[in-house]
Parts: C-alpha cells; structure tokens; sequence
C-alpha cells in the first residue's frame, strides 16, 4: 500500500508513519521541510515538500496514493484559520477519485462528541453540551464534510481524547511548569478529580494505521481513549511523581471560575476569536466515560498502554532533552 501521510513529523503522525513502514507499506511524507527526517532515513519514506496553506501542494501530493492520512492541520488560532482547514478537506475530497485514493483517514478530536448526554458514551450519543472553539468546530466540520460528500473513496474518522507520551511540546511545557511550580502549587477547577479520556499517543497511531487497512472502517467514527478510568488529578500527580517533585493542586471553585470564562468568551468573540471556556470549564470538571466498543469490533484495536506508561516517557523525554530552562 501506498500512503500519503500529512503531519507525519508530529506528535502522533511520526509514531503513524512508524507503524506503517513496519507493516511493509510505502510512506510518501507531506512536510515543509526540505529534508527527510533522520527517524526515518533508510526507510520507505519519501519526501514531498509542500504546506498546507497551499491546498495545490496537498492536491499534488495525492496522486497515486491509495490511502491518505489526514493528520497535519493549520493553527486554529481564529474563525478565518480554522475556515482554512475545513477549506482544505473540502479539495481534498474533491481530489480523492481522481487522484486514485481509496481511502482517506482523518485525525478528529473527541471534543467533538462534547459533553455526552449519557455515559459511557458511543459514538451516536448526542452532546449535552457542545463545545465551540475554533478547534473543535473546524474537526466537527471536516466530518461533516466526509460523512456528506465523499464519492468514488472511502473515508474513517478517528477521535482521540487526551493524548499523552512523548513527542508533544505543550505536554513538555506543562512537565516544566510542574517542576517549576509544582510544589508552590498548581490551579485546578474543582480538584481534579473528574475522570478524563486519556490515550497513549502510540496507541492513537495504532487505530489511525488500523483505519486505513481494515476493511469495516469504511465509513466509521470511532471514539478512541484508553479505557484508562484516571483523573485529572492522577495525570498531574505521575508528572510530578517521575520528576521527584512535589504537588500542591490548589482547588478552584468552578462557581468561582465560571462568571469570568463567560466573560472572556465574550470579549474573544469582538476579535473573532471563540475560546469556549465556559464550556471547557464544565468539561474538565465533567467524567468524561466512552465505550471504545466499535473501535474494538471493526478495528481489533484495544488500549495496549498505560497513564503511567505515557506520563514515564513523556518526562524520560523531557530531561533527555534538558528541557528545565525557558
């Protein structure tokens, strides 16, 4: 098989292209970089230059593939460059049969199921609440756009929750302000005790590989965490516990912290920008419960990773890396 991948240098899309090469598939990689990544000299990886601001460049990059991998996407940082991403898959699609493509699949996000109106929650379970950031709006979007209008291939969606293990400059950032602050102590809405949808990051490039080979994925969503059942709390703690660190969680009341999150989703909205941190506020604050059966039927994919597993490596990586400086 030959494969497209888009983000294949990031957080999830390098483990992608690692599964896929071990698996004997051909990797063409779409990045701005002139040069092969040294992770993947020697290996059926090839380089296509291009960005993803010049949808020409992806369109290019498509033909003779027979599935892309839709990871890499535009900073989400107002309505306009989220309008972007969506305006992209919308070439994609209208690129797929021509190019010969037999499947796309494509990275979403949880966020999008919101706040579930039941739980455990499946992949049809209405939202009570839904979540509007820019983010979350373009991926509800693109799968949309999948579900509606794609023609002469196929198309799967994945929906990561919260993505952990080594690879993720954000994650890093907070192992750093945990080490820094840690023991001073660290602002949480509520205590930090609601139950939150983590997955490893390399069990995310599992189900993405999974949903390109697997014939039943065809036209599925799948919901994806890792059945992990651990808080918020517990995920701060590991950091702080692999750094030989102290932890204070200072507790935030939500009522407390609600009339400003409205606030500032209204004064963003003057500037194009949606935050939706009302919304998030009662999302973190929230047990987020899904059942991953469907991604275990059609894809054969189960949670092979632990909390404690990604949070170990996510800190081994940082202090090789000596990343306890600005």
């Amino acid at each position: 098989m030959k494969a497209l991948v888009t983000g294949g240098t990031g957080f999830i899309g390098q483990n992608v292209v690692d599964l896929l090469v071990e698996n004997g598939h051909s990797v063409r990689l779409f990045s701005r970089r002139p040069e092969l990544p040294a992770r993947f000299a020697g290996k059926d990886v090839t380089l296509f230059q291009g960005d993803l601001a010049d949808p020409d460049s992806v369109l290019d990059a498509m033909g003779g593939m027979d599935v892309v991998y839709h990871i890499g996407e535009l900073k989400n940082t107002s309505a306009r460059e989220a309008g972007k991403n969506v305006k992209l898959m919308e070439r994609i699609i209208g690129r797929l049969g021509t190019a010969g493509v037999r499947r796309i699949v494509f990275v979403s996000s949880l966020t999008v199921a919101g706040i579930p109106e039941t739980s455990p929650a499946d992949e049809d379970t209405p939202p009570k609440v839904v979540l509007k950031d820019h983010y979350t709006s373009y991926k509800r979007e693109c799968e949309k756009l999948l579900s509606r209008t794609v023609a002469g291939a196929e198309y799967a969606v994945v929906r990561p929750g919260f993505v952990v293990g080594p690879g993720s400059r954000p994650l890093s950032n907070l192992v750093s302000l945990i080490e820094r602050w840690g023991a001073v102590g660290i602002p949480f809405p509520g205590k930090g005790a609601a139950i939150a949808p983590f997955v490893h990051v390399r069990g995310v490039a599992r189900a993405l590989y999974l949903a390109g080979v697997e014939p039943d994925a065809a036209g599925q969503v799948f919901n994806l965490v890792g059945g992990m059942g651990h808080s918020w709390s517990d995920f701060l703690a590991g950091i702080a516990k692999n750094l030989g660190k102290r932890l204070r969680i200072i507790s935030v009341p939500t009522l407390f912290l609600m009339p400003p999150s409205v606030f500032f989703d209204v004064f963003s909205g003057i500037f194009g920008v949606t935050l939706g941190a009302s919304a998030y506020l009662r999302y973190v604050t929230t047990d987020l419960v899904f059942d991953i059966g469907k991604a275990r039927r059609l894809l054969g994919w189960a949670p092979e990773f632990t909390l404690a597993q990604g949070v170990e490596e996510l800190v081994r990586e940082y202090r090789s890396f000596g990343a306890s400086h600005p």
